[in-house]
């Protein structure tokens, strides 16, 4: 399920994939359509994997609740009727029951479930695609989970090569000093010798 080239575009219904940049601005294919159409590189576009849904608490990817969707109605599109708020909701509810109500209009739903079809209707959201897409993600956590603990190795080793001197230094001073009680030791043993020859 690969997102990264999927938009929407402000003022224009449906989604659009990026097919290639232009001058001036980028060529795109309607998913609903299937014509190609050039805008602006000022039109106000959302990449799709970056778009997050209000939740009681925070926010939630909106990937996450697709992928919610598509497991709820095995992969196939949704018959529903826009103009029908509670059915919006409820389907809304079965998903994500989390999801901020007071924040999360009916327009936002109509969007929601409508690019849920597109997905499905263009084989970018298939039962395939999903596990592909949780598997590559797992890896990626996986790997970022090693980088994390070779990090803190890396760190560990590096503080304790940095306190070995350390300790060395220590152990030197402290030998120059059981020296250096040495040699005083030395010179009063010599001197009190040489006073006692002179008072003979």
């Amino acid at each position: 399920m690969d997102l990264t080239k999927i938009i929407a575009i402000t003022g224009k219904p449906g989604l659009f994939e990026l097919v290639s940049q232009a001058k001036g601005g980028f060529i795109v294919k309607d998913l609903t359509s299937q014509k190609k159409l050039s805008i602006n590189s000022n039109s106000q576009v959302s990449l799709l994997q970056n778009i997050s849904i209000y939740t009681q608490d925070s926010e939630v990817p909106l990937v996450t609740v697709l992928i919610t969707i598509s497991a709820k109605h095995d992969y196939k599109e949704i018959d529903f009727n826009k103009s029908d708020s509670q059915k919006l909701r409820a389907l809304m509810e079965e998903v994500q029951p989390d999801y901020a109500a007071d924040r999360v209009y009916d327009s936002d739903l109509k969007k929601l479930f409508s690019w849920y079809n597109i997905l499905v209707k263009n084989k970018i959201i298939t039962e395939k695609s999903v596990a592909t897409y949780q598997e590559n993600l797992a890896k990626a956590k996986e790997e970022m989970e090693k980088a994390e603990a070779q990090k803190e190795i890396t760190a560990e080793t590096s503080e304790e090569k940095t306190s070995k001197p350390a300790k060395a230094t220590k152990k030197k001073i402290e030998k120059d000093d059981k020296d250096s009680i040495e040699e005083n030791k030395t010179a009063k043993t010599t001197k009190a010798a040489s006073k006692k020859k002179t008072d003979k």
